[in-house]
């Protein structure tokens, strides 16, 4: 058997990746309710942003995503994050209300409830600059100055992007979610 040659390996992993998200990320409607699927995406989400070593009190912390206002998951994300771990670090949910400044000190990824969208104005200037994911399902966050917001696309839950917001606050977002999403900046 002849060996593919590394820049043929590469476009294959690469396409493998993008297939196996975008397959994660168009689940069927009928098979999991919508608040498991957005708990899958924020799993997901850790794997295809790179966070600076700053983001972290030291190597060994866990990776935190910081749930503001009501919890829509029902226990969801924490059974899906269960055991889990993105790179090296344990995952933790914290739950928080939208003036909890010192519990999103220690968050790499804060996902805003719909329960708190006319508070998403002092969640961002809270934030700002900080190295923290700022997902939500409101319509129109991403374009609001949330860095990704869930959309739903044709009957299926889709991801807007905000790579301007994702950049001020120094983090990579993956271009495999980058060619998936939509961009809105």
């Amino acid at each position: 058997m002849i060996a593919s040659p590394p820049r043929y390996r590469r476009v294959k992993v690469a396409l493998c990746s993008i297939l196996a998200l975008a397959s994660f990320l168009t689940p069927q409607a009928h098979a999991e309710s919508e608040y498991d699927v957005k708990a899958a995406y924020l799993f997901k989400f850790t794997k295809f942003v790179e966070w600076p070593a700053s983001a972290f009190a030291n190597p060994q912390a866990s990776f935190v995503i910081g749930i503001v206002g009501r919890d829509p998951f029902g226990g969801g994300l924490d059974r899906i994050l269960e055991g889990q771990r993105t790179g090296e670090r344990q995952l933790e949910v914290r739950y928080l209300s939208a003036g909890d400044s010192a519990g999103q000190r220690g968050c790499q990824m804060i996902f805003v409830s719909a329960s708190e969208e006319r508070k998403l104005p002092d969640l961002l200037s809270a934030l700002q600059g900080r190295p923290v994911l700022i997902v939500g399902e409101s319509e129109g966050f991403a374009s609001a100055g949330g860095m990704l917001g869930f959309a739903l696309r044709q009957s299926r839950l889709g991801v807007e992007v905000n790579s301007g917001a994702a950049r001020q606050a120094r983090l990579k977002i993956s271009s495999q979610l980058l060619n998936i999403a939509n961009v809105v900046n």
